[in-house]
């Protein structure tokens, strides 16, 4: 029989399982100094000892080893009184949550002991033997042709922010709590840019408070960022970073979902896109063009309503005034929260999309942006050959203050037939780099949402100056069983990265 002495439990801590009437497991203990330095540590394979019958001191005793000991509680004033702190309200995370991050680090006791292990395997969720053609890089077209033009490799990526994963930790109770810090995710992240080695990187889900203790990396990497940050109280957003050895910015937009005075555009997503010149092809400006749309399922409406803003401003920015009537090229990625059979997606691929059922009372005409996904004054003074005037725009930008609240009480002619229709469509004449169905009729996927799905996507002008050669392999939603719950121990988010190369031909109308 073990007795267990009160100087015993002052300086020995142990772990139990299965504490009933009959008999007591004893897994591990560890005797400690009274300094709480490990003397010794003892395992055994279980340890059953003798059924006894406990005296009511003894209970109370290995009661209060339990409590001290296994759930770790510190003494608190009991006087004092208890005031509930919700996580989002601070960016600073806590020792007693699941997900903590940020500044913490393991102790070495903690990389010693099994813990992370015993709690990850309990939930099945180590990945199991991943294929090596899981992600490959496969070509798309005929690219033994010989080519001049410029080629550049564009990676999009949510990174999922680690105060986002902290407030919803119910999403990830089956990941190992290990692969939930930030310390662990961010190294997984930080090699997985590093090993695709994008010459364009879209960011999604960015958390400012990481800005300049992680993503400052990437400067050092020879990239230069344009970040924005989510409207509201939010502390994510959207970044764009590109190598300035080969491009030069010309121009950089933001986008704000956020409009006062449209009732369905009421959440605080944002997008965000540059104009770049590639050094090695100085002729043929590109616009890169990123956001992260709203997540809530049961909102397509709101999602629709989003990329009809986004689609707008890059109508406005990407059009080329060199050749009337077209536009540079655009890559358009992202994670727009929407499957392939939904209307976001539908508007993107066939350019035209029936919203009669997605739409609510607002009065688009009050940010002047058509059901064709422009900006009227844009589109009237192309129609009239006028060089644009952007302070003409409507649309709320806290970024532009000075012009967003400006009243503008000339009258105005009414175009109505241009807005408030059932049908929604734009001019940018888009396609998928990925084909959303494998040949064999399973789908792609990019993260979980109850199931494997696809939400993240690049989109490219369908044009002569650009072309895409390769893609960085997305698995079909059978494939990503073997990779349990994400973030897992080989990827430090919960959405699977995209990545394309693609090669840009000098136009003659830029000439």
């Amino acid at each position: 029989m073990l007795k267990l002495t009160h100087h015993f439990c002052r300086y020995s801590r142990l772990t139990f399982e299965n504490i009933n009437h009959y008999s007591t497991v004893v897994k591990q203990f560890t005797n400690l100094s009274c300094k709480r330095k490990t003397c010794f540590t003892w395992n055994s394979q279980q340890s059953l000892l003798s059924p006894i019958v406990y005296s009511g001191v003894q209970w109370r005793l290995l009661a209060n080893i339990k409590k001290r000991f296994r759930n770790k509680k510190s003494y608190v004033d009991s006087n004092v009184a208890k005031i509930p702190k919700q996580m989002s309200e601070s960016l600073q995370p806590t020792l007693n949550h699941i997900s903590y991050g940020g500044q913490f680090e393991i102790s070495e006791e903690d990389n010693t002991s099994n813990e992370w292990r015993d709690q990850s395997s309990s939930f099945n969720n180590t990945p199991c033997n991943i294929p090596t053609d899981f992600r490959i890089w496969e070509s798309v077209g005929n690219n033994n042709e010989q080519s001049n033009g410029f080629r550049f490799k564009v990676m999009s990526y949510n990174v999922l922010a680690q105060y986002l994963l902290e407030c919803h930790p119910y999403l990830y109770k089956e990941c190992s709590s290990r692969n939930l810090k930030w310390r662990v995710r961010s190294a997984r992240i930080y090699d997985e840019i590093l090993s695709l080695s994008p010459d364009i990187l879209c960011l999604q889900e960015v958390q400012v408070s990481h800005l300049n203790s992680f993503y400052v990396k990437l400067e050092q990497m020879g990239y230069f960022g344009i970040y924005k940050q989510k409207t509201g109280h939010r502390h994510d957003g959207c970044a764009i970073y590109f190598k300035q050895c080969q491009f030069d910015m010309l121009d950089h937009v933001t986008v704000e979902y956020y409009q006062p005075e449209i009732p369905i555009l009421n959440r605080d997503n944002i997008g965000l896109m540059v104009k770049l010149l590639p050094k090695a092809s100085p002729c043929t400006p590109i616009v890169i063009a990123t956001t992260h749309l709203l997540y809530n399922p049961k909102r397509t409406d709101v999602r629709l309503a989003q990329m009809q803003v986004l689609l707008a401003e890059i109508d406005r920015f990407a059009y080329d005034s060199k050749a009337k009537g077209s536009y540079l090229p655009i890559i358009l990625t992202g994670d727009f929260n929407s499957s392939p059979d939904s209307a976001v997606i539908n508007l993107l691929d066939r350019g035209r999309v029936n919203a009669r059922a997605l739409r609510d009372n607002s009065d688009w005409k009050k940010i002047g942006v058509t059901d064709n996904c422009q900006h009227l004054s844009v589109y009237l003074n192309r129609s009239k050959g006028i060089a644009p005037d952007f302070s003409m725009l409507k649309i709320f930008n806290s970024d532009y203050s000075i012009n967003s609240q400006r009243k503008d009480t000339s009258p105005i002619p009414d175009y109505s037939e241009m807005f408030n229709s059932g049908s929604i469509c734009h001019p940018l004449k888009l396609t998928s780099v990925y084909n959303k169905v494998k040949s064999d009729g399973r789908l792609e996927a990019t993260t979980f949402q109850d199931y494997w799905i696809t939400v993240d996507y690049i989109y490219f002008s369908h044009c002569k100056s650009l072309k895409l050669l390769e893609r960085l392999r997305l698995p079909s939603e059978v494939e990503c069983d073997v990779l349990g719950k994400l973030p897992n121990d080989h990827y430090g988010s919960d959405h699977l990265a995209l990545a394309a190369t693609f090669e840009i031909k000098p136009t003659t109308s830029s000439l």
